[in-house]
């Protein structure tokens, strides 16, 4: 039995050695297996060429993991980030999208043995403490709506759980297992160290993608940036919206609508710019939203109002419903919506509009599917928002300055309006001024003025004239139909309430001009007006008449409904033109009659002053012969002096020529030459006193003639002096005693008046006269050392 054993030994030792072969064998082919798994982990996360792929990796991971023969509940990658974590999530069923581990919980645990540089934690949960783990873990998102969809798939919370961390530098490997697996923990290790080759992969590629998707985000704002400065009217507002819905929708950033809400100032309505799309291309859409109980309009109303840097507004579907079933019925610009955009507004269950308030503006993304934008894309968002305060402070200038502009031509069109009824002649003309105001309204593309009636009102019979202008529309061309007539106010209903307006204290009112009573005005105007007769045909439809009232009478234009605010205050401020036009037609009936009776006084005054003329030019005729007469004594003196000059010198000159003769006889030339300047001295005050009598003489001359009314260059030096003389000596021809001194100042550069000679002699005249009086007068007071003196000045 010994020998037996011993050859059964010998013969084991042969099995030893086989089991040995076969167990190197299975480890090799373990490890070559392992390898392997490693190997294709290490390939696709090289292969890599986006961040995303990282999901595809964590599946992969999962699956070589479980093809190992290492039962696993999901494995994923956990990356710390500076607050909490990103994990990647696989498991036999899939991936689920990326989500974040907050710092706390088994999570915090975790993320401090790491920072302690541990290698390896195991942490196994059962019973309750499982099913606590799990009630948290659907706390999370993403992670939290899988477990849930998965409760209510018919599923379960595992009774026991062990989880396998697994560190590397910039994070860890999760491994899940329901038991334990410690033959398992190795390869967990050797995975966690290949996953860090594989992150260093990833950590490039998220750099480069980050440098690719800022440069493409930098282009996106700047096509937003530069085509907002290149506005040049407001209205381009809608194309910066386009725009902005492209980029967005370029960047990959979920968005059914771009859209874009302004406050609309002293009201609660809102205007919006919204872009959205379907199958042919991009569905622009600009409305004013009528305020309303609604609480999407009131979000919107809040960002605006509290100027709310960031809001997401999450909606149901009865909410959305509300809110663009109210739109559709009040705004035409939702009703005239392409239908397919309709049907995707309605039926959508959910909606979301990501909300970043700029100023007055607040900037919309909307989503139908109601998704919520991801962290990173909310950033890209709020770039915009910057990009568009820009935009919205462009869009601003350019109302502000279209408005201005806008102001500029009403305000040209009213000048020609006014320029128009000041320049009337005849009252007739107010149907001119009338047209001229329908032109420039149609000018403005103000159409609800372009038919205007002016209405001046006779306060004492209750009648009015009526002055009208408006477009033919039975003519191509559009011609204008325009007339005048005088209408009993009392004759039709809209005549009666227009009486009723005119004699109210109200401003203004809108007339509704609808069935027979419409059917009345037109026809009582049709047999008032030959050239409104057949304007509208058998056809007459319903019209509302806005009136303003002004002094005395009211400017009123027909419109189909309502007519807008600016039409309202055009009407006022053409209403004040027409108060003025209305003094200038007064002005002009009145001056009518007042020309009648002029043309009768005219003849007679014409008359009158023929006689009053020929009886005044004798009488100044006489008075200036009586004034002659006057002078004559004194005059007579005055031109003695002069002539008793010329004789003296004259005869001194002889007796000096005589002197010369012998002198020169004699050969005394020096004397001679003596005697000559004497001679010559002699002969100039001869000729300047014959200058002087000629003067005077000249001067009575001219006081005597009638004069001519001629302007001539006139000497005021030489004119003031002869009549200086001729004053004195007039007055000590009457009073002998009298006697006073005569200065002169004249201004030697007095250039020659064109003036009439004879008038302004006579002005001198009485002016030096009258001195003359006055120096006398206190000359005969006795006051002792007075010297009387008169003083003629000249100054250029």
């Amino acid at each position: 039995q010994i020998d037996i054993l011993k050859r059964f030994s010998k013969v084991f030792e042969q099995a030893y050695t086989r089991f040995l072969d076969l167990q190197k064998a299975e480890a090799q082919a373990r490890e070559a297996e392992i390898e392997l798994a490693l190997e294709r982990v290490r390939a696709r996360t090289m292969a890599m060429q986006h961040s995303d792929e990282l999901a595809e990796a964590s599946f992969l991971l999962d699956q070589q993991v479980r093809g190992l023969g290492i039962k696993t509940r999901g494995c994923a990658f956990n990356i710390y980030g500076k607050k909490d974590s990103t994990e990647w999530f696989s498991s036999e069923i899939g991936t689920l999208p990326t989500y974040k581990t907050p710092r706390e919980k088994i999570f915090l645990k975790y993320y401090k043995a790491g920072q302690k540089g541990e290698e390896f934690l195991i942490e196994e949960f059962s019973g309750k403490a499982c099913n606590a783990h799990y009630e948290y873990l659907c706390t999370l998102a993403v992670m939290g709506d899988a477990l849930k969809q998965m409760i209510a798939d018919g599923g379960s919370f595992p009774v026991k759980q062990v989880d396998h961390v697994s560190f590397f530098k910039y994070g860890y490997l999760l491994f899940i297992t329901l038991e334990q697996v410690p033959e398992a923990h190795d390869i967990f290790k050797r995975f966690a160290k290949v996953f860090e080759q594989t992150y260093t992969r990833f950590l490039d590629l998220q750099k480069a993608e980050a440098s690719a998707r800022e440069a493409q985000i930098e282009a996106a704002l700047e096509k937003v940036r530069s085509r907002s400065l290149a506005m040049h009217t407001s209205n381009e507002l809608n194309d910066v919206v386009s725009i902005l819905f492209e980029k967005i929708k370029e960047l990959q950033i979920p968005a059914t609508a771009v859209g874009i809400t302004i406050k609309i100032e002293d009201s609660k309505d809102l205007n919006a710019f919204v872009c959205s799309e379907n199958n042919d291309g991009l569905v622009m859409t600009n409305y004013r939203a009528p305020y309303f109980n609604n609480k999407i309009f009131k979000d919107q109303s809040n960002a605006l109002e509290q100027q709310l840097g960031f809001f997401v507004g999450r909606y149901s579907k009865k909410e959305k419903d509300a809110f663009y079933e109210y739109m559709i019925e009040h705004t035409e610009e939702f009703k005239h919506l392409p239908e397919d955009i309709k049907h995707m507004i309605f039926e959508s269950q959910s909606y979301t509009i990501t909300m970043v308030a700029v100023k007055n503006a607040v900037f919309n993304i909307n989503d139908f599917e109601g998704k919520v934008l991801a962290e990173k894309d909310v950033d890209i968002i709020k770039r915009f928002a910057k990009v568009f305060d820009q935009t919205y402070t462009r869009f601003l200038d350019l109302k502000k300055s279209e408005a201005q502009t806008r102001q500029a031509q009403i305000e040209v069109a009213l000048e020609r309006v006014r320029a128009r009824a000041l320049a009337m002649q005849q009252p007739e003309e107010l149907t001119e001024v009338a047209e001229v105001l329908r032109q420039e309204m149609g000018l403005l593309g103000v159409e609800e003025l372009e038919t205007c009636s002016i209405y001046i009102n006779d306060e004492n019979a209750e009648k009015a004239e009526c002055w009208y202008a408006l477009k033919d529309l039975r003519s191509e061309e559009k011609k204008l139909v325009n007339d005048h007539f005088e209408l009993n106010l009392n004759d039709t209903w809209v005549g009666r309430e227009m009486l009723s307006f005119y004699n109210s204290e109200e401003k203004q009112i809108s007339i509704l001009m609808a069935g027979t009573n419409r059917v009345e005005w037109i026809r009582f105007c049709e047999a008032n007006s030959a050239p409104f007769r057949g304007y509208y045909g058998d056809e007459i439809p319903d019209r509302t008449y806005h009136l303003y009232k002004f002094s005395h009478g009211a400017i009123g234009a027909a419109s189909a409904g309502d007519i807008s605010k600016e039409s309202w205050g055009l009407l006022r401020r053409a209403a004040s033109v027409f108060s003025l036009a209305y003094s200038r037609f007064k002005d002009l009936t009145q001056a009518r009659i007042d020309l009648q009776r002029l043309k009768e006084e005219k003849q007679r005054a014409e008359l009158a002053l023929t006689n009053l003329q020929a009886a005044q030019t004798q009488l100044v005729q006489a008075e200036k012969m009586a004034s002659l007469g006057e002078l004559t004594a004194g005059i007579a003196h005055e031109i003695q002096n002069p002539l008793n000059f010329v004789n003296n010198f004259s005869e001194v000159s002889k007796e000096l020529l005589d002197e010369m003769k012998e002198e020169m006889e004699k050969g005394n030339l020096e004397d001679v030459r003596d005697i000559m300047k004497d001679v010559i001295q002699n002969l100039e005050k001869i000729n300047h006193h014959g200058k002087r009598a000629d003067g005077i003489v000249k001067g009575m001359l001219q006081h005597s003639q009638t004069s001519k009314g001629q302007k001539e260059p006139t000497d005021i030096n030489a004119l003031a002096d002869e009549y200086l003389r001729l004053a004195y000596h007039g007055l000590r021809a009457k009073d002998k005693s009298f006697n006073a001194i005569m200065k002169t100042e004249f201004d030697k550069n007095l250039e020659k008046v064109n003036v009439i000679p004879q008038d302004i002699g006579r002005v001198i005249l009485n002016l030096i006269t009258n001195a003359f009086y006055v120096v006398n007068e206190k000359k005969q007071t006795g006051i002792e050392g007075y010297e009387p003196t008169v003083t003629v000045r000249s100054k250029k």
